[in-house]
């Protein structure tokens, strides 16, 4: 554990850059203008207070305390015997494999931004149809896969340290430039306005909880191991509860200027607020047609969700590696093998190849399974662990938390956030949100 962090800032934005993903930019607004818009807020945010932010300090606070990773500390915990090595073993790898392979096909979706903001800055008009019709994000895929091993290869201090330090303030004046530019556009306070009225009543819709939940933990990165990797390389650990409550409030706002961003551009695009049709096909379209300066917005509104993208697939690859690290070099050439052969095939599965299985594209397969159906279950692992396989009675001390509420963090830790997170799947399978 000699490489680490060199500042509490630079762990900050390490993590702010793990959180703020391409889910900010194009998942945040939809979701919220259809269930609640201004009114999805308020579910958020409890979400994030009671579960986010918890499973944020539980799950880094662990990794700091064993300097340990994820899979060694589980398998190696002494706490309720009666759970078998075996079963530890499993609980300690499941985590690490769902975001591995969520990493697989992540690189590829961020191979397209790449892609589309090379054609805006090369004077062409892209479409994701026309994306479809060329092996580029293939390659562009490589590209990432490549630059994403070898920046983490180079460890914390010289390898992701210095990319997060440039690509998150730089992902950040993006947003805001994105966002006075919408603000300039015709009807824009209208159009906002009329996103923002979406009715009271949707508070009282299970479904707005659900996504507001779903949404927490997808934004965030906590469920999967990847705090945990992080807290293993802070060489200080009072500072995570303040950090918790800097990084979710980075990774919110940042959702927030996306959703008022995206929600104007849509609606001067004249199209509607939905997920990959609305940022692949309706605003370059939109962008395209505004002339020079229009190409020059969509490129900065690719390279964004580029940088936005990329931050979060360091995070993943650490993950992986510091999971890993403790098998030989041939024992973990597999795994990196596994993954490049998925990301592959998730970047053919929208090419001309049109790779499917099961009758659809690799891609939507891998994400239905493994960033939908799987990201809750991974999530409850990684709790249930860290407040019952690794004892947490002295981590509210360690990572900061004031004595007077040591108590309410280890009852939010250990009965809260299982209860929403069973919640959450039960209801998902109930009412198949699947």
């Amino acid at each position: 554990m000699g490489d680490g962090w060199s500042s509490k800032r630079a762990f900050i934005l390490a993590s702010i850059g793990a959180a703020v993903g391409i889910g900010n930019i194009w998942r945040f607004p939809y979701i919220a203008t259809e269930h609640g818009g201004l009114w999805f807020i308020l579910p958020y945010a409890i979400c994030l207070l009671l579960v986010g932010i918890p499973l944020f300090l539980i799950e880094t606070g662990q990794g700091f305390h064993l300097k340990r990773n994820f899979f060694k500390a589980v398998e190696s915990s002494k706490d309720l015997p009666f759970i078998k090595k075996h079963l530890r073993k499993l609980l300690g790898v499941f985590p690490i494999a769902v975001s591995t392979i969520i990493l697989a096909y992540y690189m590829a979706i961020t191979g397209w931004t790449l892609w589309f903001a090379a054609e805006f800055i090369l004077g062409t008009t892209p479409t994701f149809s026309a994306m479809q019709l060329s092996f580029l994000p293939v390659a562009a895929f490589a590209v990432i896969f490549a630059s994403a091993y070898f920046i983490s290869a180079k460890g914390i201090s010289k390898g992701i340290e210095p990319a997060t330090a440039y690509l998150v303030p730089l992902l950040f004046t993006f947003l805001l430039l994105l966002f006075l530019y919408s603000l300039s556009l015709p009807n824009a306070h209208s159009y906002l306005a009329n996103a923002l009225d979406g009715g009271y009543e949707k508070i009282f819709d299970p479904r707005t909880w659900y996504y507001a939940l779903s949404q927490v933990l997808f934004s965030l990165s906590v469920g999967y191991g990847i705090m945990f990797t992080y807290g293993m390389h802070l060489k200080q650990g009072k500072g995570i509860f303040s950090s918790a409550f800097e990084v979710a409030g980075a990774d919110t706002a940042a959702s927030l200027l996306a959703f008022f961003t995206v929600i104007v551009l849509g609606a001067t695009a004249g199209a509607s607020v939905s997920g990959l049709s609305l940022s692949f096909e309706s605003l370059p379209a939109f962008f395209a047609s505004q002339g020079l300066f229009g190409s020059l917005v969509g490129a900065a509104f690719f390279l964004l969700l580029f940088s936005a993208a990329f931050t979060s697939v360091l995070s993943m690859v650490e993950n992986t590696m510091a999971s890993t690290e403790f098998l030989g070099t041939w024992r973990k050439f597999p795994i990196w093998l596994g993954v490049f052969v998925l990301g592959i095939a998730s970047a053919l599965s929208y090419s001309p190849m049109k790779l499917e299985l099961l009758g659809k594209p690799v891609l939507d397969l891998l994400d239905f399974i493994f960033g939908t159906f799987l990201a809750p279950f991974s999530a409850l692992v990684v709790v249930f662990c860290c407040a019952y396989l690794l004892p947490h009675r002295h981590i509210a001390a360690k990572i900061g938390i004031p004595e007077k509420y040591e108590r309410l963090f280890s009852f939010v830790v250990s009965k809260v956030v299982p209860a929403a997170l069973l919640l959450l799947i039960v209801f998902s399978q109930m009412t198949g949100l699947y």
